[in-house]
Protein backbone atom coordinates (compact mmCIF):
# COMPACT_ATOMS: atom_id res chain seq x y z
CA UNK A 1 0.00 0.00 0.00
CA UNK A 2 1.29 3.15 -0.97
CA UNK A 3 -0.32 5.53 2.13
CA UNK A 4 0.13 9.12 3.49
CA UNK A 5 -1.08 9.49 7.36
CA UNK A 6 -3.77 11.78 7.56
CA UNK A 7 -4.38 11.40 11.57
CA UNK A 8 -2.60 14.93 12.21
CA UNK A 9 -4.25 16.55 9.91
CA UNK A 10 -7.62 15.62 10.30
CA UNK A 11 -7.57 17.17 13.70
CA UNK A 12 -6.30 20.42 12.67
CA UNK A 13 -8.90 23.26 11.26
CA UNK A 14 -10.03 22.63 8.09
CA UNK A 15 -8.74 24.36 4.58
CA UNK A 16 -5.38 23.45 6.39
CA UNK A 17 -3.01 21.48 4.02
CA UNK A 18 -0.12 18.89 4.80
CA UNK A 19 2.89 18.01 1.93
CA UNK A 20 2.52 14.67 0.24
CA UNK A 21 6.32 13.36 -0.85
CA UNK A 22 6.24 9.86 -2.35
CA UNK A 23 9.42 7.89 -3.25
CA UNK A 24 8.26 4.51 -4.59
CA UNK A 25 10.58 2.27 -6.65
CA UNK A 26 9.49 -0.13 -9.32
CA UNK A 27 9.62 -3.03 -7.54
CA UNK A 28 7.07 -1.60 -5.30
CA UNK A 29 4.35 -1.60 -8.36
CA UNK A 30 5.28 -4.00 -10.74
CA UNK A 31 2.09 -4.04 -12.68
CA UNK A 32 3.33 -0.03 -14.27
CA UNK A 33 6.47 -1.31 -15.86
CA UNK A 34 8.64 1.55 -14.32
CA UNK A 35 12.49 2.32 -15.84
CA UNK A 36 12.74 3.72 -12.56
CA UNK A 37 11.43 5.09 -9.05
CA UNK A 38 8.38 6.69 -9.17
CA UNK A 39 8.30 10.10 -7.52
CA UNK A 40 4.71 11.99 -6.15
CA UNK A 41 4.98 15.46 -4.64
CA UNK A 42 1.57 17.13 -3.66
CA UNK A 43 -0.98 17.96 -1.05
CA UNK A 44 -3.45 16.86 1.00
CA UNK A 45 -6.25 19.19 2.43
CA UNK A 46 -8.22 18.86 5.58
CA UNK A 47 -12.04 19.17 3.95
CA UNK A 48 -13.81 18.76 7.26
CA UNK A 49 -16.82 16.34 7.16
CA UNK A 50 -16.18 16.20 3.27
CA UNK A 51 -12.69 13.91 4.09
CA UNK A 52 -9.61 15.04 2.50
CA UNK A 53 -8.47 16.10 -0.77
CA UNK A 54 -5.13 15.40 -1.86
CA UNK A 55 -3.47 17.35 -5.04
CA UNK A 56 -0.30 14.65 -6.48
CA UNK A 57 2.03 15.35 -9.05
CA UNK A 58 3.27 12.01 -10.74
CA UNK A 59 6.60 11.73 -12.50
CA UNK A 60 7.84 8.41 -13.94
CA UNK A 61 9.52 7.15 -16.18
CA UNK A 62 7.75 3.88 -17.76
CA UNK A 63 9.91 1.21 -20.07
CA UNK A 64 7.75 0.22 -23.00
CA UNK A 65 7.98 -1.21 -26.52
CA UNK A 66 8.09 0.56 -29.84
CA UNK A 67 4.57 -0.25 -31.44
CA UNK A 68 6.84 -0.39 -35.21
CA UNK A 69 10.10 -2.03 -34.12
CA UNK A 70 9.44 -3.66 -30.93
CA UNK A 71 12.93 -1.77 -29.24
CA UNK A 72 12.42 -0.90 -25.74
CA UNK A 73 11.78 2.78 -25.15
CA UNK A 74 12.12 5.03 -21.83
CA UNK A 75 9.02 6.83 -21.84
CA UNK A 76 9.01 9.86 -19.22
CA UNK A 77 5.48 10.56 -17.64
CA UNK A 78 4.83 13.89 -16.04
CA UNK A 79 1.09 14.28 -14.82
CA UNK A 80 -1.57 15.66 -11.99
CA UNK A 81 -4.01 13.60 -10.11
CA UNK A 82 -6.62 14.70 -7.58
CA UNK A 83 -9.30 12.89 -5.48
CA UNK A 84 -11.44 13.11 -2.44
CA UNK A 85 -11.21 10.87 0.54
CA UNK A 86 -13.84 10.13 2.44
CA UNK A 87 -14.01 7.81 6.08
CA UNK A 88 -17.75 7.59 5.57
CA UNK A 89 -20.29 5.94 3.05
CA UNK A 90 -20.65 2.44 2.28
CA UNK A 91 -17.16 1.87 1.19
CA UNK A 92 -14.41 4.39 3.57
CA UNK A 93 -11.39 5.15 1.44
CA UNK A 94 -9.72 6.43 5.41
CA UNK A 95 -9.05 3.87 7.14
CA UNK A 96 -6.86 3.88 10.42
CA UNK A 97 -6.09 7.30 9.79
CA UNK A 98 -4.46 6.29 6.44
CA UNK A 99 -5.40 7.23 3.32
CA UNK A 100 -4.06 4.45 -0.06
CA UNK A 101 -2.57 6.05 -2.73
CA UNK A 102 -1.76 3.32 -5.00
CA UNK A 103 -5.16 3.39 -7.36
CA UNK A 104 -4.97 7.53 -7.82
CA UNK A 105 -1.23 6.83 -8.48
CA UNK A 106 -2.02 4.08 -10.64
CA UNK A 107 -4.86 5.85 -13.05
CA UNK A 108 -3.03 8.82 -13.06
CA UNK A 109 0.05 6.87 -14.73
CA UNK A 110 -1.85 5.11 -17.33
CA UNK A 111 -4.13 7.78 -18.15
CA UNK A 112 -0.62 9.70 -18.98
CA UNK A 113 0.41 7.10 -21.74
CA UNK A 114 0.03 7.54 -25.19
CA UNK A 115 -2.09 5.10 -26.89
CA UNK A 116 0.38 4.51 -29.21
CA UNK A 117 4.80 4.58 -28.11
CA UNK A 118 7.10 4.59 -30.50
CA UNK A 119 10.41 4.71 -30.69
CA UNK A 120 10.95 8.01 -32.83
CA UNK A 121 8.60 9.47 -34.94
CA UNK A 122 10.16 8.55 -38.10
CA UNK A 123 10.61 5.21 -37.19
CA UNK A 124 10.51 2.60 -40.02
CA UNK A 125 9.72 -0.57 -38.44
CA UNK A 126 10.22 -4.37 -39.29
CA UNK A 127 10.11 -5.89 -42.47
CA UNK A 128 6.80 -7.89 -42.87
CA UNK A 129 8.50 -10.64 -44.44
CA UNK A 130 11.56 -11.45 -42.60
CA UNK A 131 11.45 -9.59 -39.59
CA UNK A 132 14.81 -7.13 -40.27
CA UNK A 133 14.57 -3.60 -38.60
CA UNK A 134 14.39 -1.22 -41.43
CA UNK A 135 16.03 1.27 -39.11
CA UNK A 136 19.34 -0.26 -39.65
CA UNK A 137 19.05 -0.67 -43.09
CA UNK A 138 17.05 -2.28 -45.70
CA UNK A 139 16.94 -6.09 -46.50
CA UNK A 140 17.45 -8.58 -49.05
CA UNK A 141 13.14 -8.92 -49.85
CA UNK A 142 11.89 -8.21 -52.90
CA UNK A 143 8.64 -7.05 -54.04
CA UNK A 144 8.00 -9.28 -57.01
CA UNK A 145 5.49 -11.53 -55.36
CA UNK A 146 2.31 -10.46 -55.89
CA UNK A 147 0.29 -10.45 -52.57
CA UNK A 148 -2.12 -13.28 -52.63
CA UNK A 149 -5.17 -11.58 -50.77
CA UNK A 150 -4.74 -9.31 -54.66
CA UNK A 151 -4.44 -12.20 -57.11
CA UNK A 152 -8.34 -12.40 -58.42
CA UNK A 153 -8.01 -8.36 -59.12
CA UNK A 154 -4.48 -9.01 -60.77
CA UNK A 155 -6.32 -10.82 -63.57
CA UNK A 156 -8.11 -8.13 -64.23
CA UNK A 157 -4.93 -6.20 -65.21
CA UNK A 158 -3.43 -6.54 -69.16
CA UNK A 159 0.06 -8.90 -68.85
CA UNK A 160 3.14 -6.63 -68.25
CA UNK A 161 5.69 -6.23 -70.78
CA UNK A 162 9.05 -6.69 -70.03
Amino acid sequence: MLGVAVGDLRSRPVGFQQAVALRVSAEDVPDLGLAGDLEVRGTATNLGEDGVRVDLQVEAVLLRECARCLRDVELPIDTEAEETFHDSGDEPLITLDTIDLEPVIHEAVVLAEPMRVLCSPDCRGLCPKCGKDWNEGPCDCTDDEPDPRLAALAKLLPPREE
